[in-house]
């Protein structure tokens, strides 16, 4: 059930058209190592090596207004308000630690931190009024429910699912998911044990459309669970994908797209995963490169688009999975949103410290903004 619980903090948009899952942000972000001291078999690098600090525009203290990227800037702890039409940062606003996902709803951009457990709300009209949200662990994905006025927040640390009123900005309850995961995986990889910090871990949501249940990619069970919010209790589990990314609910709605980076050796994962939705069972994989970071859809299903992190490439399909473009970014682009108007395509880049700006029907490069620090979650303000 959904439960309403204190916290202690330990140190720290989405419309449908955005993402097409309802208003979900996929985290960027590799997830925190295990504190159990024990060997994580998932590919986890060392820590992004970054460039020399940004130098820092002035504080934001503007209007957040339609057409402005808000980007989740994980190395200084900012959220960049960037200027799409002149391709440049035009002011920074103090955030929670290590922020990875951002959402927009309402009047409001949440910011989820993975450093401090909590997300920030930034209200657009005032954002130098931002105020913390305390609500867990490590948080690293969020996903707004349009109808009840809430978002959900995923919590890698504590395998569960804080709900924020969007209106209170306040935490008001949470959905705690079962430690066993999906029933039919044989081999589980050795790190899922079910100690504090080791085991199951959330780390990407998306809403069905019904509004019925929630869709809860984890890391170390490497599945997907799935919550009926109207008891707020766990149903049975499908499989998923070693190092799950992103998960979103296809434009007719009958599928689950899983993006996953995999791990090592045999662990490693090329292609895009498409799930049916009422079975769980996978119907197809779609070769995309190494390392499947992100995907997103159009509104109508025409067109998918997904990058491969550590080939540096975005890739575009038609609707029957067909390969119709490629585009070299560069290594380390780990952020792919499809902007409301549903003609432009963001990608982030958290080596390179980019935001690229594509043409998503041609696959043209439009403009690149330099000068992040190590962005993560983007946001486009609709």
């Amino acid at each position: 059930m959904i439960t309403r619980r204190n916290f202690v903090v330990l140190a720290g948009i989405g419309a449908m058209g955005l993402l097409n899952t309802a208003g979900c942000a996929a985290p960027a972000e590799e997830p925190p190592r295990d504190v159990s001291g024990e060997k994580e078999p998932l590919e986890e690098p060392s820590p992004i090596p970054q460039k020399e600090p940004v130098a820092s525009s002035e504080s934001f203290s503007g209007e957040i207004i339609p057409g402005m990227l808000c980007v989740a800037e994980y190395a200084t702890n900012t959220l960049a308000v960037v200027d799409a039409r002149a391709g440049e940062v035009a002011g920074r606003i103090p955030v929670g630690r290590n922020p990875a996902s951002v959402l927009a709803a309402e009047d409001t951009v949440f910011v989820g931190c993975t450093g401090t457990g909590e997300v920030t709300a930034v209200p657009m009209a005032s954002p130098t009024a931002a105020a913390p949200i305390p609500v867990g662990h490590q948080i690293l994905g969020l996903c707004r429910d349009e109808a009840r006025r809430l978002i959900y927040a995923g919590d890698y640390f504590a395998n569960s699912v804080h709900v924020i009123d969007v209106a209170l900005q306040s935490l008001v309850g949470t959905m705690e998911l079962s430690a066993l995961g999906f029933s039919g995986r044989t081999d589980p990889p050795p790190c899922c044990t079910f100690e504090p910090g080791a085991g199951r871990r959330t780390v990407a949501l998306a809403l069905a459309p019904e509004g019925n249940l929630l869709y809860c990619a984890n890391y170390g069970t490497f599945d997907v669970a799935r919550v009926d919010l109207a008891t707020g209790e766990e149903i049975e589990a499908f499989d998923g994908v070693v190092g799950p990314r992103q998960i979103l609910v296809s434009a007719d709605g009958t599928q689950l797209l899983l993006a996953g980076v995999g791990g090592e050796g045999e662990q490693q994962v090329s292609d895009l995963y498409v799930l049916d939705r009422s079975s769980g069972k996978r119907v197809q994989e779609v070769p995309v490169g190494q390392s499947v970071a992100g995907v997103a859809q159009a509104s109508d299903g025409s067109a998918v688009w997904a990058i491969a992190r550590d080939d540096g490439e975005l890739v575009a399909f038609d609707a029957d999975w067909n390969e119709t473009g490629r585009l070299s970014l560069g290594v380390g682009i780990d952020t792919l949103v499809l902007a409301p108007d549903a003609k432009t395509l963001l990608v982030g880049n958290s080596i390179g410290g980019q935001v690229h700006v594509v043409d998503a029907p041609s696959l043209a490069l439009l403009n690149t903004i330099e000068g992040l620090a190590s962005p993560k979650g983007i946001a486009v303000i609709a």
